[in-house]
């Protein structure tokens, strides 16, 4: 019965050269150990919790639940997507090895299944719809559409009769399905998608050695365009959240939302009954939508309207660091300085045509591999945020 998966490589660069080059797939949380002998997920979030004591449980959870698919639901003969950080195409393959447990491998890797790669180079919006139903902070998720599974399926090659090839194990459906996404934030996976078929488009009209255009154009597009993304779904995050709060009279708001300034104009309006609180606040954003939420500053400042959270970044980096286990950590203040860097790229190849300082005739280098990374980071920097809005544990300054 052959399943699908999509596999997200390892942030650390050596991972996907391992994984093309040796004909693999892996995930991190190493420190699990083999879990040769572990086959239940209680079993596995033992192990997990035993091994991550400073994880927050729902997180643990999350591993857990990955952990065991790779370890006891994937099988030789299903079908793998694994999405690239070098490249915005993906790779497709099958799997053709059971479970191992390696520690020949590069650091915080060790859980491993074998796979024979069909393509390498599957233009991503060949698979967008798959995507985007991927949660931007899971590692390894299983398809679940009947449908979906018969396409990759002829994509990788069909060893074995369709009607074999499609059907679904009903307990693996339960274990993987994906967290409900919220509108502002399915606008922004699409949003990025976008950004992704661009830099798609530019590393294969570079291989066709077009001339019409500078190629490396395509890849700044590209680029801009993420961040506008980013901008775009922080100002519908925060609306939509404010216009949830400003519906619930009585419950404990934010501070800096209680301090949310309208007009006495709106104000007038609400007490003559000609609109609501909901209607008023709305309006009051619209007027403010000047605001621009690019830099970390300003991103932090406008996710307080809406939830008061201690050590912001700080918060946001911790779930960056555990949504993996790839043995990468990161700060608040290298979350808040990767940010500013990506940012600052896009202000100059807006406004100062991403001139070389170092040779003013020529535009600074960027590539396929450095506009992907962009995009993948944006979009998963942005689903930490939403985790912590969600949890908002105080993690201290």
């Amino acid at each position: 019965m052959t399943q699908a998966w999509i596999v997200r490589a390892g942030r650390d660069d050596s991972y996907e050269d391992l994984a093309l080059n040796k004909n693999l797939i892996a995930v991190g949380w190493s420190a699990t150990g083999d879990l040769s002998d572990s086959t239940t997920l209680t079993a596995i979030r033992n192990r997990v919790l035993s091994a991550y004591p400073s994880v927050e449980h729902q997180a643990a959870d999350g591993y857990s639940i990955q952990l065991l698919a790779f370890r006891a639901r994937m099988a030789p003969g299903d079908v793998v997507l694994l999405l690239r950080r070098s490249s915005p195409d993906v790779a497709l393959g099958r799997v053709t090895g059971g479970y191992e447990f390696r520690q020949d491998l590069a650091a915080g890797i060790g859980h491993v299944r074998a796979v024979t790669w069909a393509r390498t180079d599957l233009p991503r919006a060949s698979v967008e719809r798959e995507l985007l139903a991927l949660p931007a902070l899971t590692t390894v998720y299983r398809i679940n559409q009947a449908e979906t599974v018969a396409r990759l399926v002829r994509l990788a090659g069909n060893p074995q009769p369709l009607a074999d090839a499609v059907v679904i194990r009903p307990e693996v459906v339960a274990a993987a399905r994906p967290d409900e996404v919220s509108e502002p934030f399915a606008n922004l996976q699409r949003n990025l998608n976008y950004a992704r078929s661009l830099a798609t488009a530019g590393q294969h009209l570079a291989l066709l050695k077009v001339g019409a255009f500078e190629i490396s154009d395509v890849f700044r597009a590209a680029w801009v365009q993420s961040v506008a993304a980013l901008d775009h779904w922080v100002r519908q995050e925060i609306r939509a959240r404010m216009l949830r709060l400003a519906a619930q009279p009585g419950v404990e708001k934010p501070r800096a939302f209680a301090a949310f300034q309208i007009s006495m104009g709106l104000v007038e309006k609400v007490q003559m009954g000609t609109a609501t609180l909901v209607d008023a606040v709305d309006q009051q954003l619209r007027d403010r939508g000047h605001l621009v939420y690019q830099h970390p500053d300003k991103i932090r400042e406008g996710f307080a309207l809406v939830a008061d959270v201690n050590g912001f970044w700080n918060r946001v980096a911790k779930v960056l660091t555990e949504q993996s286990g790839d043995g990468i950590s990161f700060t608040g203040a290298e979350v808040q300085d990767q940010l500013h860097q990506i940012v600052q790229r896009r202000h100059k190849i807006a406004h100062e045509y991403d001139e070389d300082p170092e040779n003013p005739s020529r535009k600074r280098a960027i590539d396929a591999p450095g506009a992907t990374k962009t995009i993948d980071w944006i979009e998963q920097t942005a689903a930490a945020i939403l985790v912590v809005l969600d949890t908002n544990v105080p993690a201290g300054k």
